[in-house]
């Protein structure tokens, strides 16, 4: 056997190991993860989701909706990334979560840095890039991925991991700038063996690409204009008997409830308690003015977050199994409140709602859900697909209507019985209907 070829197969050998290493750090961090979950406490020793359910939806909210893999750096940087695309996403996460989380455990106190060095680590190979699409608190991501470590506070929405000097670093774009922070304990050789097995498919963010100076600058470009699937959307309550499964599910099944219809709605009270099922699919709760301690959540900021997407897929899932959601937003403080959105996600893509962007949205006050608004839907792959412009003709219409400078997104709009997607600007997207 030629030395050229038994050194082919040492490589191949140490490749399979990485790979066994690697699978092994996945099984340790979804262990981890489903021993520590924090699951809703509901009134009268209601059912909860399942531990393994709870597990598996962690990890979806975890999942960034867009990830990208810096390969080569330099004037012909290369890339491989993904975005509107589950398949490939979930993938690439697989790949990667495990290195996030060490990276996240290892974090030391970060540093503020000017936006050109954000920028240079963006394009510095070997790099890892994710993105959230909105601001996550550090503290909330830290719980979906069981790190314990008190370095990192606030909000990001951005973050690059990659190698500076032999180790890893981080980067992230936080609510107040830009930050580097160092990574004790992640081996940088792991991200260099990622890059290695990848290869690029031209993602390229718009700071980088000549003529698209009119976008946000670090809306992602790629070769080809997505192809996103069309579905259909409809109101699962209107399928048959059903009301008894949702009150079931959300705890207000007990004896003394009294129920009556209206021309718009299905009215539930129990005690000062008032559910509310609107013929379209949007379900309404009310807590006693007093407090009522149905929907018990916890005052840390993860506890509260998980808490209401517990309460939320609770009652989704019976109706629609395939169910994922986004987190949109966590506003408020202990003295005023707290408000919590989320949103339906189809195939990598958010799902507007009407002028609505949100599938879910919960107010707390005390650690107890005062009140919440949910809009049940199922979405059906169509076998279509939605016809979208060009990114260059989409960025000229955003000048063309005020919104020059800002993130170009592919968003679902829903209307109650099609879902079609449709570019739209990332400050139209912030805008609460």
């Amino acid at each position: 056997m030629s030395k050229q070829r038994r050194r082919k197969r040492r490589i191949e050998r140490i490749k399979s190991i990485l790979i066994v290493l690697l699978s092994c750090s996945a099984v340790y961090l979804a262990a981890r993860t489903q021993m520590s979950s924090s699951l809703v406490k509901l009134a009268s020793g209601g059912d909860t989701v399942s531990q393994t359910e709870t597990v598996q939806n962690q990890s979806a909210m975890a999942r960034p909706l867009r990830m990208a893999v810096t390969l080569r750096e330099g004037v012909e940087c290369q890339r491989y990334g993904v975005q509107y695309d589950q398949t490939a996403g979930l993938a690439l996460y697989q790949q990667t979560y495990s290195l996030l989380a060490e990276a996240l455990s290892g974090a030391q106190e970060p540093q503020r840095v000017q936006e050109s060095q954000w920028r240079q680590a963006l394009s510095t190979a070997p790099g890892i890039y994710f993105d959230w699409q909105e601001p996550l608190p550090f503290g909330v991501l830290k719980g979906w991925l069981s790190v314990e470590n008190d370095q990192l506070t606030g909000a990001m929405r951005r973050m690059v991991l990659t190698v500076s000097q032999g180790e890893t670093v981080a980067f992230y774009h936080g609510e107040d700038g830009y930050y580097r922070v160092q990574c004790q304990g992640v081996d940088a050789s792991r991200l260099s063996e990622l890059a290695a097995g990848l290869k690029d498919n031209g993602a390229r963010f718009a700071f980088e690409v000549e003529g698209y100076e009119a976008l946000g600058p670090y809306t992602m470009l790629t070769d080809q204009t997505p192809t996103p699937a069309a579905y259909q959307s409809a109101n699962p309550l209107e399928q048959g008997d059903v009301l008894s499964v949702l009150q079931e599910q959300l705890n207000f099944d007990q004896s003394g409830a009294v129920s009556y219809p209206t021309s718009e709605e299905q009215v539930i009270r129990v005690g000062d308690d008032t559910l509310r099922v609107a013929n379209d699919g949007t379900v309404t709760y009310t807590a006693a003015e007093e407090g009522s301690g149905r929907y018990t959540v916890g005052e840390d900021l993860y506890q509260m977050v998980e808490g209401c997407r517990e309460l939320a897929m609770k009652a989704i899932l019976p109706f629609y199994p395939e169910a994922r959601l986004c987190l949109l937003s966590v506003q408020g403080n202990e003295e005023s409140g707290w408000q919590v959105r989320f949103s339906y996600v189809l195939n990598d893509i958010r799902v507007r709602m009407g002028q609505e962007d949100c599938a879910a949205s919960f107010q707390i006050s005390g650690g107890e859900v005062t009140g919440f608004t949910l809009r049940l839907r199922t979405y059906t792959d169509t076998g279509s697909t939605s016809l979208l412009l060009p990114e260059t003709q989409a960025m000229a219409a955003m000048q063309a209507v005020g919104h020059e400078g800002e993130e170009l997104l592919l968003v679902y709009l829903d209307n109650g019985t099609s879902v079609s997607a449709s570019w739209a600007a990332a400050g139209v997207l912030g805008e609460e209907g």
